[in-house]
């Protein structure tokens, strides 16, 4: 029996997208938390029985179809139908630990100036390996943090907590579970993001709300391939560009000194950008983006890279090989 809405705590947001191989154990690791929960499965385009097999489970999941609109879309769907005083996100190819939302919204109900509770979590290989087994305290913008311990690994975080998350995002949806209240405030997803929307959106809610950190494993996630891609690791960089346009242009929005990093990072995202181009085989692309990067910030890397550029292939191929052999690296930081 699906709970009643009044009685109803926290409704699970799981976006989906062809993922039949994996939704089940998802879909079941929501099933098996001890609280009074909805799962609302919006399926995204799927071409495959994701929805389907969602719909398998009965009245406690709730099933959304809709064309394609990215992840950031699918959220957003599920927030118009979420009711809940409290949004848990989990990902189509994540698990949760049992306990997980219990030790959660015990914190959160507890503080009414958090907005957000999440917890660390160990990433898997397609195999099932290990491959990381939780990354907050090796994260050296979280480590920089002062905690306030609040028992059970959990600490509270300090209003800083909004700058180290424009300087890297440690805090990944399936690991959160977050006040509705802060979501509709801040506006939600921006579907012009379809890779870091999560780390805007958090933005944007850190700057208004406290937040808490679970640093245990409460999460499994799995790695896929496709992740660590070239292409993937361009498309991140450039959106991350787009972001800070869209800082820049609502500064309020945002928490203080955002403008002022993100004019930093944008010469570095587009020295990133050349590097990657030129990793895979695009000189021609590496040269307009180290160009772009000189003319917002001279960096001597930047100006040797893009004179590496400009040789012929035959030269570039055994300079790049000695070069790495030597272990010599070109590199642009934003601080």
């Amino acid at each position: 029996m699906t709970p009643p809405h009044s009685t109803t705590l926290v409704d699970v947001v799981l976006p989906a997208y062809n993922g039949a191989a994996m939704i089940r154990a998802a879909i079941e690791s929501a099933l098996r938390q001890d609280v009074p929960l909805r799962i609302i499965v919006v399926d995204d385009g799927s071409q495959d029985d994701s929805a389907a097999i969602a719909r398998s489970y009965g009245e406690r999941v709730e099933v959304i179809v809709q064309e394609n609109r990215g992840v950031s879309g699918a959220r957003n769907t599920a927030l118009r139908a979420a009711r809940a005083p409290y949004v848990a996100f989990l990902d189509q190819d994540d698990v949760w630990k049992p306990g997980k939302i219990r030790r959660q919204l015990d914190l959160i109900e507890r503080r009414p100036d958090v907005g957000m509770v999440f917890t660390d979590m160990t990433i898997l290989d397609p195999d099932g390996a290990v491959h990381e087994d939780g990354f907050l305290a090796a994260t050296r913008q979280y480590a920089a943090l002062e905690r306030e311990p609040l028992g059970d690994h959990a600490f509270l975080l300090p209003p800083e907590l909004a700058q180290a998350v424009v300087r890297f995002n440690f805090v990944s949806p399936s690991t959160t579970l977050v006040r509705r209240e802060a979501l509709e405030q801040v506006g939600a997803f921006d579907e012009q993001f379809r890779l870091c929307d999560d780390a805007e959106c958090w933005m944007r809610l850190l700057s208004r709300w406290r937040g808490i950190a679970i640093e245990e494993c409460l999460v499994l996630s799995y790695r896929w391939g496709g992740n660590a891609s070239l292409v993937r690791a361009r498309a991140l960089m450039e959106e991350r560009i787009r972001i800070g346009d869209k800082v820049r242009a609502s500064p309020a929005f945002y928490p203080p000194g955002s403008v002022d990093y993100f004019r930093r990072a944008r010469p570095v995202a587009l020295y990133r950008m050349g590097m990657a181009a030129l990793r895979g085989g695009d000189a021609i692309g590496a040269r307009t983006h180290f160009a772009e990067s000189l003319r917002e910030r001279f960096a001597p890397a930047t100006l040797a890279a893009l004179a590496f550029t400009m040789l012929p292939a035959a030269l570039r191929r055994p300079l790049l090989r000695a070069k790495r052999a030597a272990g010599l690296r070109w590199s642009l930081r934003i601080e």
